[in-house]
């Protein structure tokens, strides 16, 4: 599929204000810091077993590979993102409410991938039309998200303190008037874009033929691998760092110290980005994680890896803020949510899960400390898979895109 429909900067909007999905994601991830840390203490106060709480963990991200882009497909094929949105936020507010009611298996599985069905869309919505509000100033995308970041961790630490002074159903408290205050509250700031282009014969397979685009199929191929190494390995920081003499408490300030340097790296991106190019970013964020992982290889000190997981921050910032953008400037206008939702949904899910299981069988094997540098490796390797796919083939796009007296003809031009 030709992508010569791509946005041009002169046919975008002007900058508006980030306030409104600022706001949106404080909500949002409210909602994901609640769950994501406290779904699993709630699942063990059910009574339900480490194996099935790890299986239930995993529901959310296999849902996404499904139905982010789904969601995506409706918004696009609209033309707004409001009303699914809405729909999704209310849905899985529905649907995690019924938790309250302490149900049994296999009920209680059912309940969960009711709620990720709806939870699946709400990320890449935003995210999405947040590009599309920034218009042509894309590049402050982090100075939105980046409220995200600070929600996450200021949910995770106070639903903590909710429910060690009650109950583990007490997030329920928290986590379903997020939700139902998202899609709200988007539906009432985000407004509705005012380019009147659609995709023709919206579809599933509409949203596979994205991925022929050589760079963004590529790219897409990169993402999940970068992703199945990152989160992989995160998947047992805790446990190394017990493993290594490391406390409870030491476990929480690496948690916090991974997610509170989000948030300046997102504050600075765009600064960053007037000087260094946006596909050089994601490169660099991929090859953070790299860093991360091989430093952690070498290191025997629980307190050392604490600091090491600082990286984290920083590479994740730089690869998620830098992909979301990287994908609206290259996406047809008709397909940005679609898009958007394809690898901020699609490939982060799968590498959710391919990093669990992976790491799984490698820790399983050779123990804890060999998991570190083979992510190393599986991280550089996504690194280089991401260059080649966004950075190498720019070259030959870049010339392929001059007249012959040496102009530049943007995309879509006729």
């Amino acid at each position: 599929m030709s992508l010569r429909h791509a946005p041009r900067d002169d046919a975008l909007p002007e900058r508006s204000s980030f306030v409104p999905s600022a706001l949106v994601y404080w909500l949002l991830f409210t909602a994901v810091g609640c769950w994501s840390a406290y779904a699993s203490v709630y699942f063990q106060d059910l009574g339900v077993g480490l194996a099935a709480i790890g299986l239930l963990a995993s529901v959310p991200a296999a849902v996404a590979i499904v139905g982010a882009p789904v969601w995506g497909l409706i918004a696009d094929g609209l033309g707004d993102v409001r009303p699914p949105l809405l729909i999704a936020a209310l849905w899985a507010a529905a649907a995690a409410a019924l938790l309250a009611l302490r149900p049994e298996q296999p009920w209680l599985t059912l309940i969960v991938v009711l709620t990720a069905a709806g939870t699946s869309g709400l990320t890449p919505l935003v995210d999405a039309r947040t590009v599309q509000r920034l218009g042509r100033d894309r590049e402050r995308f982090g100075q939105a998200r980046v409220f995200g970041s600070i929600s996450f961790v200021v949910a995770s630490l106070g639903v903590g303190l909710l429910v060690q002074a009650t109950s583990s159903t007490a997030m329920l408290l928290v986590y379903v008037p997020a939700l139902a205050a998202t899609g709200i509250v988007g539906a009432a700031l985000l407004g509705r874009d005012r380019r009147p282009a659609r995709a023709a014969g919206i579809g599933p397979l509409r949203a596979l033929h994205l991925l022929r685009d050589p760079r963004m199929g590529l790219f897409f191929v990169g993402s999940v691998v970068v992703w199945t190494a990152a989160t992989g390995v995160m998947a047992f920081f805790s446990l190394r760092l017990i493993e290594l003499g490391g406390d409870a408490r030491l476990v929480g300030v690496g948690w916090a110290a991974n997610a509170l340097l989000e948030i300046p790296m997102m504050l600075a991106f765009r600064r960053v980005a007037v000087r260094v190019p946006v596909e050089r970013l994601v490169v660099l964020g991929a090859a953070i994680f790299a860093a991360r992982a091989a430093l952690w290889a070498v290191t025997g000190s629980a307190t050392a890896v604490v600091v090491v997981a600082a990286l984290g921050g920083t590479g994740f910032a730089l690869f998620l803020v830098g992909t979301t953008t990287w994908v609206a400037s290259r996406a047809p206008v008709g397909m940005q949510v679609t898009a958007q939702a394809l690898f901020s949904g699609t490939a982060f899910a799968l590498g959710t899960i391919l990093g669990a299981l992976i790491a799984g069988l490698i820790a399983g094997a050779w123990g804890l400390a060999a998991l570190f540098p083979l992510a190393a490796v599986g991280s550089a390797v996504g690194a280089v898979l991401v260059w080649i796919a966004i950075v190498a083939q720019a070259a030959p796009a870049h010339e392929a895109g001059r007249t012959a007296d040496g102009r530049q003809v943007a995309d879509g031009a006729e």
